[in-house]
């Protein structure tokens, strides 16, 4: 009997430590699920805010191309609207040699171009339509003017020897005052005037 006490002390001993291994084993295995779950949600949040920094940066990076796309659209614009309104008035230019204020101003600005090239001969280049004009205008003796249709609207002053020009035209007049000109005309169009 001893010995049937005996094996039952050892089988009762065997499931104690069973038991006891299995609950180690269990706390060990829920300890190693519960670090796993908190490494793996750390690698998740990680993971996501990479993602989120990438979807931002790509957002940054789509969002900067469209203002840049909208910008050069909107200069193109700009650019095609003012060559349109510049060649609208080269147009017109021709027929403002007519004008009463430019052939009141003729002769103030051919004295200008003259003084300009100083003493000498010269030549006066002009647009054929201007030719009687300037004929009948006081000038130095000495001063030629030809018909010359390459010219543009208004006239050229040249010395004989070609060395100097004094380019008086309305085109050239009109390019030099095309920086203020579309400074003030964006203003107007921004004003909606």
């Amino acid at each position: 009997m001893a010995l049937t006490h005996l094996l039952d002390a050892l089988e009762r001993d065997a499931r104690t430590e069973i038991d006891r291994l299995g609950a180690t084993a269990r706390a060990e295995a829920d300890g190693i699920r519960a670090e796993s779950a908190t490494r793996l949600g750390e690698r998740r949040r990680l993971a996501l805010e990479e993602l989120d920094r990438q979807h931002r940066y790509e957002l940054e990076q789509a969002l900067t191309a469209a203002r840049r796309a909208g910008r050069r659209a909107v200069l193109e614009a700009r650019q095609r609207l003012l060559q349109r309104v510049f060649d609208a008035v080269h147009g017109l230019l021709p027929g403002a040699l007519g004008l009463d204020s430019y052939r009141r101003s003729l002769l103030a600005v051919l004295r200008g171009a003259l003084a300009a090239l100083g003493e000498g001969p010269v030549v006066i280049r002009c647009t054929p339509a201007l030719r009687p004009l300037l004929e009948a205008l006081e000038r130095p003796a000495g001063t030629s003017v030809v018909s010359d249709d390459t010219v543009g609207s208004g006239f050229l002053v040249q010395a004989t020897d070609g060395s100097v020009d004094v380019v008086d035209t309305l085109e050239e007049r009109l390019e030099r005052r095309r920086t203020e000109l579309t400074r003030r005309l964006f203003e107007q169009l921004g004003a909606g005037t």
